[in-house]
């Protein structure tokens, strides 16, 4: 096993990942991702561009997406993904694992590919794989020239940070940052012009996008919030740590029992990096810089998926840790790694889903939308991409949110030819003005007849989180579809 260790592991992640692509249907960012690439190129890397981020997967993917492999379009777009995890694995193992000892080795890898978190964020069509891939290649040179550095390996080093950067801004300028911190604390200030020069040279076309883009996030606001304040940063650090460890589809029993684990790895994380002190160092400034960057950004469910590429750096560090105990240690890792399974049984099962948002069956919604009705999506707290994703380009939808709205429903409602109308919305109405209500209010003056299918049902600790959190009557569902008819 220990000789054939890499193989074994890459077709067990494999035939997890590859296993049912088409499982979920593609969500918000996802889809809105599938239907970008259908443009021309260019079209796709200035889309990307204005969306925040840089070109280096979606030109990949399109050029992916134009392969006849005769796959349905979402699936064919997966496999590139979870292809980018299986080369991020190999990377991983090679430029990281191999200094572990043998057995910490295998315990990573089988950590790593069993990753319920891996495993959901891999079979995404989204640059999360790639992330990962390009972190472990920047972390990997930047360990290789600490351990002797020469000029050649401060090229390599910047190589890799140029493709961080163009993969992903928060990983490459977390790498950038973390990298000339190591140079300055070496005093290789001719190493780190080379690099900064590289870097200069490489990020020219694209530095008034960089710029851009570092400008949206600066004035971006704090955006939805569940708490505020520090409790927001707790209830986001937690849901990450949830992530990382028991992956987001989960009853509430195996969160309990992952929650009151997570003091054990956390100890022994510590306790790694105090003996691999180096790469601690650099995932400490990974994770904070990371954390900041993205936590300004997105919502505390989106955090892991844009965090991905830390965490086999912090598995890495955990079994370093776990081997300091020789029973302890062992039984510790076998406790993570079962939970793991069980997240990733619970996620072909769509069980437990903590982010109701992945498992919300759009397809089959879309199926159930007949032709000429009005189509209406709560697009504060809903998905319109997905839903227009699954509808396909020729049927209309209407957003919430546009301001032409409520126009465009009355006179839809107007028409006598209109028999039918479909409401997607969240069951927690976040919108300004209470304005799906007002909206449902009008659709059930015009068509009295009305048909309320429930989807995503909460669990009972999320019901009781929720009365914590102030909320009187918290919903039993996550999203509801009315039907009406005249």
């Amino acid at each position: 096993m220990r000789r054939a260790a890499l193989p074994a592991f890459l077709l067990l992640q494999a035939a997890i990942c590859f296993w049912n692509l088409g499982l979920l249907s593609p969500w918000m960012d996802e889809a809105g991702t599938l239907i970008l690439e259908r443009n021309s190129a260019g079209s796709a890397a200035m889309a990307a561009a204005h969306d925040v981020h840089p070109p280096l997967f979606y030109l990949l993917l399109w050029v992916w997406q134009r392969a006849p492999l005769g796959l349905d379009w979402a699936v064919q777009a997966r496999t590139l993904t979870v292809l980018l995890g299986l080369a991020a694995t190999a990377a991983l193992d090679r430029a990281l694992a191999c200094r572990l000892a043998d057995r910490q080795r295998l315990w990573f890898l089988a950590l790593w590919c069993l990753s319920p978190c891996l495993l959901l964020y891999s079979r995404m069509c989204r640059s999360y794989s790639l992330q990962v891939l390009a972190a472990a290649l920047g972390v990997g040179a930047l360990l290789r020239y600490l351990d002797k550095p020469t000029a050649r390996r401060a090229f390599w080093t910047g190589l890799a940070l140029l493709g961080a950067i163009y993969t992903h801004y928060v990983p490459g300028l977390a790498l950038i940052v973390v990298t000339n911190a190591a140079l300055a604390a070496r005093r290789r200030w001719r190493d780190a012009v080379t690099i900064l020069a590289m870097l200069s040279a490489g990020l020219a076309p694209w530095a008034y996008w960089l710029g851009r883009s570092l400008g949206a996030w600066a004035r971006h606001g704090d955006g939805y919030q569940v708490a505020g304040g520090a409790a927001e940063v707790a209830i986001k650090l937690g849901y990450l740590a949830i992530s990382f460890t028991l992956g987001e589809a989960a009853p509430d029993a195996v969160l309990v029992a992952g929650a009151a684990l997570l003091p054990v790895w956390g100890w022994m994380l510590w306790q790694g990096t105090r003996k691999w002190q180096r790469l601690a160092r650099i995932a400490a400034g990974l994770s904070a810089i990371g954390f900041v960057g993205v936590a300004r950004w997105v919502s505390y469910p989106f955090l892991p998926a844009r965090m991905l590429f830390l965490l086999p750096l912090l598995l890495m560090l955990l079994v370093v840790g776990a081997s300091r105990w020789r029973r302890a240690g062992p039984a510790a890792l076998s406790a993570l790694l079962a939970l793991g399974i069980a997240g990733d049984w619970c996620y072909f099962h769509k069980a437990g889903f903590r982010n109701k948002q992945y498992p919300m069956p759009m397809r089959e919604i879309a199926g159930m939308v007949d032709a000429g009705s009005i189509v209406l999506v709560d697009s504060t707290n809903s998905d319109p991409v997905g839903m227009r994703y699954a509808l396909g380009e020729s049927r209309p939808l209407m957003r919430t949110a546009d301001a032409d709205a409520p126009s465009q429903l009355a006179a839809r409602l107007a028409d006598p030819a209109v028999r039918g109308a479909w409401f997607l919305r969240n069951t927690h109405d976040v919108s300004a003005g209470a304005l799906n209500v007002r909206l449902e209010k009008e659709l059930r003056q015009a068509m009295p007849l009305v048909r309320v299918r429930e989807f995503e049902a909460f669990t009972p600790l999320e019901g009781r989180m929720m009365r914590a959190l102030g909320m009187r009557r918290p919903p039993r569902y996550f999203s509801e579809l009315l039907e009406f008819r005249r």
